[in-house]
């Protein structure tokens, strides 16, 4: 009679860790569309300006650095490694092991986004003079620094 009990009693926990990383993976994926869809209608408007040939200064500065993009310098990336990490944890409730094949994705994930960035970040940095200010002020994938500010 115990037994089942306690079956139960982990089985409504495990339930909940479930739903609470349902709904962080939700907003991570919410929060990658953000930010994919902030990049993208900032790049399409300045090169809209600079086809007629009257740039904004807003647009003159080179890169998205408003939205998300004023507190991470990749906020995208960061959702997608995120998300991928989420997944990890997905497995370590069904499995109950901390060391699992998944954790190698999650593992995986983060090296790739880390080499895309830097190398993203070397080339922009050499387009744009304030790219340099942009990566002292703010934070690569977590926003620990501050809000970006021109």
């Amino acid at each position: 009679l115990h037994y089942p009990l306690r079956r139960q009693r982990q089985m409504c926990i495990r339930d909940r860790l479930d739903y609470i990383l349902a709904v962080i993976f939700v907003v991570l994926v919410i929060m990658e569309y953000i930010a994919d869809n902030q990049q993208y209608y900032y790049q399409e408007e300045k090169y809209r300006q600079k086809k007629i040939g009257k740039v904004a200064d807003f647009y003159k500065i080179g890169f998205t650095h408003t939205g998300l993009w004023a507190y991470m310098r990749h906020p995208n990336y960061s959702a997608e490694q995120a998300i991928w990490i989420v997944f990890y944890f997905f497995s370590v409730i069904a499995t109950n092991l901390w060391l699992n094949w998944s954790i190698a994705g999650a593992l995986l994930l983060v090296l790739l986004f880390k080499g895309s960035s830097d190398f993203s970040e070397e080339e922009t940095e050499k387009k744009y003079p304030l790219y340099k200010k942009y990566i002292k002020e703010v934070g690569r994938f977590i926003p620990f620094k501050k809000k970006f500010k021109i």
